[in-house]
């Protein structure tokens, strides 16, 4: 049944890289694994041809991205540095929203063994590609390129292992994370300096302090109920109890959802929901919600990821009068497995067929390296991989997290998003919409969650 599963897979993505790639904006995107090796044919329809490496001609590395071109405002300057600094190679770089199209597109690449020479996947995606033996080991790179412990983010250069290596610090390494995203709680500073209050430092604070919030008629927390990013607040919360260790042993059925440590985790955010910190509202809302509620005053507190403080200076720019900071940590438990959650953002790969592979990796650690970093900290606002570079960022907020955050991450900040198959993850958020609408609990969140769990791990 597998095999045949297989070959259908391979036959419409083969069909659909013929027709081009669409976009998604679904952050959470199901995988569809890339468990086996399947035999590469050169011949095989695709939209790009492999790159050519033949002596005397120019050579191409073709990369492909899967954010648009605003996100990367110095880039262009950058390749074209690294151009004059290497005669007789050619950059071609491919903006591309991601998305299942695209992800699609790049599967019946990879098969086909021509795929772009470097590209950008997603940590759900990237986990089967390295397992299926389609990228190249980097670990040599690392070091090479100086990518080394001082000089790194921790936890930057296992995010890019494969998933059961995550917590072994002699894994082979088959990416490089691009830019960090440490769970935050954003704060309306001007409210809180009106009531007097003080930020949070655990769970009692945090609901004495919203109960304040709520008889001055603000709500204290938004959260983007209603999309996939609702998770990131029991991310919050989970990481503290369990650790990176237990979100691997649930992936191989070593241990289950419903296991203690993840029960107690569910029950804080139960109590968030129960105690009104969260507002219920908040089933309704989207990230832009939150951000316009932050700003505008009607919420107090915003729980997200970092990378919204490019949409809160935005909000700032055209509202003087709102100013925001970010919470320095709430502990959830007395004595947590680590403090602070944190996606490690997309893996960029190179393919184990690419044809300039040599010349690719030094793009590859150039455009992610010390010089290029200082340059997407200031001028795009990206908390990067390495240490140095993040003093550059403009943000006060930002700044905040550099000093605070930063410090304590490790491969136990992974974060709950990234280290579930996307079905689970969509099943666990639908039981905490279902806690936040009082029609469900923390015992009936997991155990449906587990529920799809063991689906996944039968159709292995």
């Amino acid at each position: 049944m597998k095999k045949r599963m297989w070959s259908m897979l391979i036959s419409m993505v083969l069909a659909i890289s013929v027709t081009g790639c669409g976009t998604s904006n679904n952050s959470n995107p199901s995988s569809t694994p890339v468990t086996e090796q399947a035999s590469h044919n050169d011949n095989q329809a695709t939209d790009n041809p492999p790159t050519q490496d033949t002596a005397g001609e120019e050579k191409v590395i073709r990369v492909v991205t899967g954010w648009n071109e605003a996100s990367f405002p110095n880039w262009p300057e950058a390749i074209q540095k690294f151009e004059v600094d290497h005669p007789g190679i050619k950059v071609d770089i491919e903006y591309t929203p991601s998305g299942e199209d695209a992800t699609t597109k790049i599967k019946a690449q990879l098969v086909a063994g021509n795929a772009p020479d470097i590209f950008q996947t997603w940590k759900v995606y990237f986990n089967d590609f390295a397992e299926a033996g389609y990228l190249t080991d980097l670990t040599d790179a690392y070091e090479t390129y100086g990518f080394v412990e001082g000089t790194l983010m921790n936890g930057s250069r296992n995010w890019c292992t494969k998933l059961y290596d995550a917590a072994n610090p002699a894994a082979k390494t088959y990416g490089v994370s691009d830019f960090i995203c440490p769970s935050v709680f954003y704060y309306n500073t001007k409210i809180f300096n009106d009531l007097g209050l003080k930020e949070p430092t655990n769970l009692e604070e945090l609901v004495q302090v919203s109960k304040k919030l709520k008889e001055a008629g603000i709500k204290p927390l938004v959260v983007p109920g209603a999309t996939d990013n609702f998770l990131d607040i029991l991310a919050k919360i989970q990481v503290q109890f369990t650790g990176v260790q237990y979100l691997l042993d649930v992936n191989n059925g070593k241990a289950k959802l419903t296991d203690e440590s993840m029960m107690q985790a569910m029950n804080v955010l139960e109590t968030l929901i129960k105690e009104e910190v969260i507002d219920a509202s908040c089933i309704s809302y989207t990230e832009d919600d939150c951000v316009a509620a932050l700003a505008n005053g009607s919420a107090a507190m915003f729980s997200m990821h970092s990378q919204f403080d490019n949409q809160l200076r935005a909000a700032q720019e055209s509202n003087p009068d709102f100013q925001y900071s970010i919470i320095k940590g709430i502990n959830f438990t007395e004595n947590p497995v680590t403090k602070y959650s944190c996606t490690f953002g997309g893996c960029w790969v190179i393919p184990e067929k690419s044809q300039v592979k040599e010349e690719a990796k030094e793009l590859l650690f150039y455009l992610f390296g010390e010089e290029v970093s200082e340059k997407s900290a200031s001028e795009g606002g990206r908390i990067t991989g390495m240490v140095e570079a993040n003093q550059y960022l403009g943000s006060e907020a930002l700044q905040v997290v550099v000093k605070n955050q930063l410090p304590e991450l490790s491969t136990d900040s992974y974060y709950l998003i990234d280290m579930l198959p996307g079905s689970t993850a969509t099943a666990l958020r639908s039981g905490m919409q279902e806690i936040l609408q009082g029609t469900g609990t923390a015992q009936t969140a997991l155990e449906n969650a587990q529920t799809v769990m063991d689906q996944v791990l039968q159709d292995k």
